[in-house]
């Protein structure tokens, strides 16, 4: 009993330090690490040769940056973060679009593949196969996208929870500046398939300002001795 809550007492210690600090600290500023990422390229593998419209700036969100980009399929906005990504399709075309989950893969910057989640895919079925989402004609998918390799039991709570897709030591992220990485869905319509690959790029690495840090229990489970 003792050591339990002694254990619950250093848990507890650990998440005030990691929650409520970052980083780093300047001026008795809280900082945490954040990327700036950016739609940079999109490909359709069918159609080489064949000019797309490239991604685009979306500014319809003032707290948050995403990207546009559209073909003759499909309307998507992007926005992607050191935790996943958001997703908002529109299905342009008179059929049914479908994707089958589990066939996309995130490609990280070492061109290491993974494979994503959507947001109805329970952590502890990551390792199971995902139902195809099934976008109707004139319509709308919205979808939070995370990677299953970035899914952990933390050893303190045994919950799975996510860890970020890239460092968030600062000295360390620095290095992932000016990297690309891409995700690659195929989109079937009406029996045929093609493979678009959406590429993402590392604008930027910065620190900011926070009270708390979004990150806080995956350092406690680092600290403590987790293996990733």
């Amino acid at each position: 009993m003792k050591r339990s809550l002694a254990l619950i007492a250093i848990v507890i210690i650990l998440l005030g330090i990691y929650g409520c600090a970052a980083t780093s600290s300047v001026g008795g500023e809280k900082l945490i690490v954040k990327y700036d990422i950016e739609l940079a390229m999109v490909r359709k593998a069918s159609d080489i040769n064949q000019r797309y419209r490239a991604p685009v700036a979306d500014t319809t969100a003032a707290d948050v940056v995403r990207y546009t980009y559209e073909d003759d399929l499909f309307r998507s906005i992007w926005s992607a973060t050191e935790a996943g990504w958001d997703l908002v399709l529109y299905n342009k075309s008179e059929q049914p679009v479908m994707i089958d989950w589990n066939n996309v893969r995130y490609m990280d910057v070492d061109n290491i593949g993974h494979t994503l989640l959507i947001s109805t895919t329970r952590f502890a079925d990551r390792d199971k196969d995902q139902v195809p989402s099934v976008v109707p004609r004139r319509s709308n998918l919205t979808e939070k996208l995370s990677s299953a390799t970035h899914i952990y039991q933390s050893p303190l709570t045994g919950l799975l929870v996510k860890r970020p897709l890239f460092p968030i030591d600062f000295s360390e992220a620095l290095r992932y500046k000016g990297k690309e990485y891409k995700i690659m869905i195929p989109f079937t319509v009406d029996g045929l398939t093609a493979q678009y690959e959406f590429v993402f790029n590392i604008k930027d690495v910065r620190q900011v300002t926070a009270t708390a840090n979004p990150w806080a229990a995956f350092l406690v489970d680092r600290a403590m001795g987790a293996n990733f």
